[in-house]
């Protein structure tokens, strides 16, 4: 998801006419990747039973990881200090704090219902649009609802990753919504977010375009989840070797195609 971030935080500053320079790239991406790391290995260590080969990796390579992240993290603060707009910044401080509330009632906390997949799809499209988001001169309507759309594509995404992971969320006690929904209505969940993310694209398609950039951002939307759904459809095919979580990751560097076909900002 860590690429994924930078091609879709790009698309969207190509989108509303942002120009990002190659520090903020670099600081969302460490960001994303710091957030994720610390996040697996709060679960590595609260967890006695660990099935899933991505805590297991967390837990025997953490002093690795720990070293690794504090070099990450001088780097980040560094450069956002350094060589980001102050309006960033101050956005990263609030979304930095934000983050901190999640993993304190993540892995901390005990409530009797915490939706873990719709928090991460919060916050993730907060940090990745709205970065770009407070750089912009003037949010149009096509704007908002591109936001929406990524939004419900990310909870989209978490909630198939839950749906596949059934077993070992609940071998490990994550704090997932499989803790309060069962299989099957999960993915009567999936297909009612997969139809609301492909008429929203098809609204924004087909009524608030402003230019050829604006119907290719709307086709990459629909792309995404189209290809979510196809992953959802199929388990058989993406289930052998983690296959849908290449598959589900790798979709979001979809983008990658916009910054060719519009390499500047105009």
């Amino acid at each position: 998801m860590v690429v994924g971030a930078v091609c879709c935080s790009a698309m969207f500053a190509r989108q509303m006419h942002v120009s990002v320079r190659w520090p903020q790239y670099v600081v969302l991406a460490g960001s994303v990747w710091l957030i994720y790391t610390l996040d697996h290995l709060l679960d590595a260590f609260r967890k006695p039973f660990l099935v899933s080969p991505r805590h297991r990796f967390h837990k025997q390579y953490w002093k690795t990881l720990t070293v690794l992240g504090l070099l990450v993290l001088f780097l980040t603060a560094g450069l956002a200090f350094t060589q980001l707009p102050l309006s960033v910044v101050h956005f990263g401080i609030v979304l930095g704090a934000s983050l901190a509330g999640y993993l304190a009632l993540a892995h901390f906390i005990k409530l009797p219902y915490f939706f873990k997949e719709g928090w991460v799809a919060l916050l993730y499209t907060i940090g990745v649009w709205g970065s770009i988001a407070v750089q912009s001169l003037t949010l149009r309507l096509a704007d908002w609802l591109t936001a929406g759309v990524f939004g419900i594509i990310i909870l989209q995404q978490a909630m198939m990753l839950a749906w596949y992971e059934t077993h070992e969320d609940t071998s490990q006690q994550m704090a997932s919504l499989m803790q309060q929904q069962n299989s099957k209505r999960l993915h009567g969940l999936l297909k009612i977010l997969i139809m609301m993310a492909v008429v929203a694209s098809g609204v924004g398609f087909a009524w608030l375009e402003d230019s050829i950039l604006d119907r290719a951002v709307w086709l990459t939307l629909l792309a995404i989840t189209s290809m979510l759904a196809a992953i959802t459809t199929y388990p058989d095919f993406f289930r052998p070797r983690y296959a849908y979580r290449l598959w589900s990751d790798g979709i979001l560097m979809l983008p990658l195609w916009l910054l060719v076909a519009f390499p500047s900002v105009s």
